[in-house]
């Protein structure tokens, strides 16, 4: 494994989409939606590729870099998601291969594939040699993306030249659970494609509780973490740029001579005694379909059937097609300082 290498995330920010190329609208057109689906994969290639010249080891790109979410949710003719699915992954994994292959690093994306009759929300890792060096499926998907897409079940994580590597995708940094399984499957980097900005505590939290380095890519605000919760890498509020730091994944996790922790217990890796001195036994609750918590309210309330699906799918399109006209959504995102 390489004593020090380059860690670098990218941010394309936001970028409109020609009307013609959203289905809720009245002049959709599928060629103008594939189109504008190879040029956004184009964008973030380009931003990976300016991270390899600068000589990353590995780069990441965010969520969907295709931006196909507003089909994902059009239930109204769902093959068009599919088409365009089915259409758009080989341009993906044919444009990104060769960016890791001709700068020699490893890449991280993540996009809509299909397989078979079910499509994931991938996260795909490629070698420096351009080719796949594993996938990883979205777990937690936000209600109205199970409407099309099927979850995943498992965090594994990817060996490679500088070390393990866990994939993680937007909606899963909500739970913890999700970057410790990736951590205790021996990641000690962990890479979050996210369409969501998730605020820097988050990213704090999830490298120092795991000891991993946690890299996210988002539209604003993606950063690099270290193992002891310092932010490295910043892209703040820019467009079309990245940022990098320079690590030793090795020796990052290890404490200073003098710690405390080290004399009582005799190790100096802080990651080597959070798992030596894990107590699985205590945490059972953590594994439970229905721990105490989820008594405390009522059962069913998740919007999952068909007729509630189709009761929130009418709004949804409602304020879709208000956005259309210029006009503010009656919802939004925010809910706390997060």
């Amino acid at each position: 494994m390489a004593k020090t290498v380059k860690l670098a995330t990218t941010q394309v920010g936001w970028k409109p989409r020609p009307i013609e190329a959203d289905p809720y609208g009245d002049s959709f057109s599928f060629g103008v939606a594939l189109e504008a689906a190879r040029r956004a994969v184009d964008g973030h290639a380009t931003l990976l590729s300016m991270a390899g010249d600068a000589g990353a080891d590995i780069a990441v790109a965010g969520e969907d870099i295709a931006s196909l979410g507003t089909a994902m949710t059009y239930l109204d003719d769902p093959s068009i998601f599919r088409r365009l699915t089915e259409q758009v992954a080989p341009y993906v994994h044919e444009t990104l291969s060769n960016v890791a292959k001709s700068r020699r690093m490893h890449v991280v994306a993540s996009c809509y594939e299909a397989e078979g009759e079910r499509i994931f929300n991938s996260s795909v890792l490629f070698g420096r040699d351009g080719a796949v060096i594993g996938r990883y499926h979205k777990v937690h998907l936000p209600v109205y993306e199970t409407w099309l897409v099927t979850a995943g079940d498992s965090f594994p994580a990817f060996e490679t030249d500088i070390g393990m590597v866990g994939l993680i995708i937007c909606y899963d940094d909500c739970w913890p659970e999700s970057t410790a399984s990736c951590a205790l499957n021996g990641a000690r980097i962990i890479c979050h494609s996210s369409a969501a900005s998730p605020a820097e505590y988050r990213v704090r939290a999830r490298a120092m509780d795991y000891q991993v380095f946690y890299i996210t890519s988002t539209n604003a605000h993606s950063r690099i973490a270290a193992p002891n919760s310092k932010i490295l890498a910043d892209a703040e509020d820019r467009e079309g740029t990245f940022v990098a730091a320079e690590v030793d994944v090795e020796r990052a996790t290890l404490s200073p001579e003098n710690y405390w922790e080290y004399l009582y217990s005799g190790i100096r890796d802080h990651r080597e005694r959070h798992l030596k001195l894990r107590r699985p036994d205590a945490y059972g609750a953590l594994v439970k379909a229905e721990p105490p918590a989820v008594k405390a309210y009522p059962k069913g309330g998740v919007a999952n059937t068909p007729e509630a699906i189709r009761a929130v799918y009418e709004k949804h399109r409602e304020e879709r097609r208000r956005e259309l006209r210029g006009e503010r959504s009656h919802y939004e995102w925010k809910w706390s300082e997060d």
